[in-house]
């Protein structure tokens, strides 16, 4: 019986351990893991084209460590990796359920950077007007708007690319002169960020779309895990438009000023504030 029973508990063991990686040895998840070792699995998965492993990985950290400070990053990652496998309608769901549930702050502007994305790429993919385009590039500025002054939060490096992101966003919808700003501030406001030197190329010719590879860091702290290679968001798949995105939408929540260093001097990002192209939640059916 004891023998029987022993082999039960290796059973069990072994079941956990490979839970994530379709059986194989390779990324095993063992007993002295860490929520923050599972997790990069996971994004070592995702990297590596293997969506199901990273979102099970993701998964396992959650319910492994339910209270861990990384819990918004697995979801988001999760987020990603459905959008890699074409289940757009999962991922925007997702994205608006973390985005209404989380109570972490400082992870907002994740959230609203990745929202960004989804529309963004939706643009991309996009073959029909240049009307419709145009609606997904505002949402998409929106939103990396929202991640530029969400007052919360000192994500500095996520700041800087949506602030990038949001630039560029105008160029592509032709308000040249936003975009200027927007670039002219990233330069001000984030100096040490790779993005800043890629605003000092953009700021030669602002109608310039063209997407720039990242500079390599040299001696530059990036606050992120690990920089983008291409300065294309997410690092995920061009996405199809959502064909049942809710038309309901609530008020976009007030805009609040980012304090200046000095007062005599307003930032551009004032300016940048008044732009009317909010984005607003849809509401939960």
């Amino acid at each position: 019986m004891m023998i029987k029973m022993s082999k039960f508990l290796v059973y069990m063991i072994l079941s956990v351990a490979i839970f994530g990686c379709g059986g194989s040895q390779e990324g095993l998840v063992l007993e002295n893991e860490t929520d923050d070792s599972i997790l990069a699995k996971g994004v070592s998965a995702y990297e590596a084209g293997n969506f199901d492993q990273s979102i099970e990985l993701s998964q396992l950290m959650l319910n492994s460590f339910p209270t861990s400070d990384l819990h918004i990053d697995a979801q988001l990652l999760i987020a990603k990796s459905m959008g890699a496998k074409e289940k757009y309608e999962d991922q925007f769901d997702l994205l608006l359920r973390i985005l209404k549930e989380n109570i972490i702050p400082e992870k907002v502007p994740m959230i609203y950077m990745q929202i960004g994305e989804f529309y963004e790429n939706s643009a991309r993919w996009n073959p029909g007007t240049v009307t419709s385009d145009t609606v997904d590039f505002s949402k998409a500025a929106g939103y990396y708007k929202k991640a530029v002054f969400y007052p919360d939060s000192k994500d500095e490096a996520i700041k800087a690319n949506a602030l990038y992101r949001m630039a560029l966003m105008y160029a592509k919808i032709n308000e040249i002169e936003i975009a200027s700003k927007a670039y002219q501030e990233l330069i001000t406001t984030y100096p040490a960020s790779p993005y800043s030197t890629l605003a000092r190329q953009k700021l030669n010719n602002p109608s310039n779309t063209e997407e720039l590879p990242l500079p390599t860091p040299t001696g530059i702290t990036d606050l992120q895990a690990t920089p983008e290679v291409t300065t294309q968001p997410g690092e995920q798949p061009v996405i199809t438009p959502v064909s049942d995105k809710p038309e309901k939408l609530e008020d976009a929540p007030p805009q609040i000023e980012l304090p200046s260093d000095d007062a005599e001097e307003p930032s551009i990002l004032d300016s940048l504030q008044t732009i009317d192209d909010e984005p607003s939640i849809p509401e939960d059916e």
